[in-house]
Formats: structure tokens, C-alpha cells, sequence
């Protein structure tokens, strides 16, 4: 999608908005069914979506070259990420959960000093104490059992598998995009679905009525595909530190819309610890003017 790149700011806050509002989102599907089950299925669909349009655009892809990074994506992408992720949502408020799950810049300073070979600045080390201070914060209220150390284990680690995906995907470099992201999404959702049924998941606990297919069709769709295809495209196109910084917006949008529509109280230490959160993603990754 050469429009991304030569879009790239316009491109960047529609994705802000598209997942800042995705967690409020899967927060009522999971209403409606149990966690993996909706995560499996919003895999499944938007990778049967996404490949449609690679067949259509008549994309291939060398699969005995890129088998490992496919490898990796399915992995780290979806069945750790994408699984990890929806559990954590349903254990914790969207905000919550957002701001958690968007430390994961954090994780790609550490990883791009690595494996990219970006310099970590003290700055950047500022960020990770700040960043670590503000996890410490949110998590507080859990300890004491109003918030799920649960969800919020499902959490970090699903942005630790996220970051890995990330910085594998940048080292990449895929030919389609269509198709590194439709075949790992079909294979993980289906395993996780599988996953689901083994842990006790069943069908007959979905209720297949409209703000199910509503959240589903959106998640699938939006969340899913267009929002991934325009993260893994700026990834190509820019420094993935330089995108990575811009996601700290994101827990804000979910924040605020978890508070307006969803009746989500906003406790000093949730927005105490979230503004730490938040600070330390943009020191972290903050090297010259963000896009």
C-alpha cells in the first residue's frame, strides 16, 4: 500500500483511533462470548479477508523463504499476542488494559538496541525506570484484588510477544504484506480457537446476536485487518522505534472512551500510573520529532 507511505501522519492517527477504540470494542463482544473463542474467530475472518484481497491484487509470496518469519509472526503475532491480548481484556477495563498493553515500545527500544542496533540513551533508560514505576502504580489496586494480576500478567506479556513481532518483522522484510499477514492470522486463529476448546471454551456460551456480530465484524475487519496493514506498512516504510513512540496515544483514546461510554471509573492511581506509562513510551522511543 505505497499510500501508507507517502500518508504517513494521516495513516498514523487513523490507526491511533482504530485501536484506541478497539479494546472498548472487544470489551462488549466478550460480553457475548468467552475470550478465545472471539479472538479465533476475529483471526480466522480477517485473514480469509485479507487474503481475498491478495488473491485479488494477484500477490504471491516465497513461502520456503519466508517460513521463518511467517513462523515467528504465527507465534509471537497472533497466538501470543493476539490470545494474550483478548484474556487480558476480559479480566481488565479497556483502559486498563490498553495502557498495559501499549508499553510495548518499551519493549522495542530494548529490542531494537539488540537486534536493530539502536543505541539505548539514557533517555530511553529514564524511560524504562518511568515506564516500570507506572506499571508498578496501575497494578497496585490489583494486588490488593480489585484488579486481576491475571489480566494484568496476560497483558504485559502479550506486548512483549507484540514487540518480538515487530522487530522480526522489520528484519523480515516481506514481499506481501497481504499475505504475511492473512496466512499467520488464519493458522493462530484457529489454534487458538482449538486452544479455547481444550481449556473448556464452548460454542453453545456464544450468543450469536447483533452487538456480537457488530463487535466481531468490526474487530475482525477494521481492528484486525486494515489496522494491521497499516502498522506492518509504516513499520516497512519508518524506523519502527520512530512508530512505535507514536502508539503512547492510544491508551488515552481507549481510556477516554472506556470512561465516557462504558461507565470505566478513572482512579488517580489508573491516570497517575497511565501518565507514567505514557511518558516513558515517548522517552523511550523519542529520538527527534515523532511523525
Amino acid at each position: 500500500m505505497s499510500i501508507i507511505s507517502r500518508r504517513p501522519n494521516l495513516f498514523l492517527a487513523l490507526l491511533i483511533l482504530i485501536w484506541g477504540l478497539g479494546y472498548p470494542v472487544m470489551k462488549i463482544g466478550l460480553q457475548y462470548s468467552p475470550p478465545l473463542l472471539f479472538a479465533g474467530l476475529r483471526a480466522v475472518i480477517g485473514a480469509i479477508f485479507l487474503a481475498s484481497l491478495a488473491l485479488y491484487y494477484r500477490e504471491s509470496i516465497d513461502l520456503r523463504a519466508s517460513w521463518p518469519a511467517l513462523t515467528i509472526s504465527t507465534v509471537f503475532n497472533v497466538g501470543l499476542f493476539f490470545g494474550l491480548s483478548t484474556i487480558s481484556v476480559f479480566y481488565l477495563p479497556a483502559g486498563l488494559a490498553s495502557v498495559l498493553l501499549y508499553i510495548q515500545p518499551i519493549v522495542v527500544g530494548l529490542l531494537a538496541h539488540w537486534l536493530l542496533g539502536e543505541t539505548l540513551t539514557r533517555k530511553k533508560l529514564a524511560g524504562l525506570i518511568l515506564g516500570f514505576v507506572g506499571v508498578a502504580i496501575i497494578s497496585y489496586r490489583g494486588i490488593q484484588g480489585d484488579i486481576s494480576i491475571y489480566g494484568v500478567l496476560m497483558a504485559l506479556l502479550s506486548a512483549v510477544a507484540w514487540a518480538i513481532g515487530t522487530v522480526g518483522l522489520k528484519r523480515a522484510n516481506p514481499s506481501s504484506i497481504y499475505w504475511f499477514i492473512s496466512l499467520p492470522f488464519f493458522i493462530g486463529g484457529w489454534l487458538i480457537i482449538f486452544s479455547g476448546q481444550i481449556l473448556g471454551e464452548q460454542w453453545s456460551q456464544v450468543s450469536w446476536n447483533l452487538p456480537f456480530f457488530g463487535a466481531l465484524i468490526w474487530g475482525s475487519i477494521v481492528g484486525l485487518a486494515f489496522s494491521w496493514l497499516i502498522w506492518l506498512n509504516l513499520i516497512k516504510a519508518v524506523d519502527a522505534t520512530r512508530i512505535s513512540a507514536n502508539t503512547f496515544l492510544v491508551p488515552l483514546v481507549s481510556i477516554t472512551v472506556g470512561t465516557l461510554f462504558l461507565g470505566e471509573s478513572l482512579t488517580w492511581s489508573l491516570a497517575g500510573g497511565g501518565a507514567l506509562v505514557v511518558y516513558s513510551v515517548y522517552l523511550v522511543n523519542a529520538r527527534r520529532a515523532v511523525v
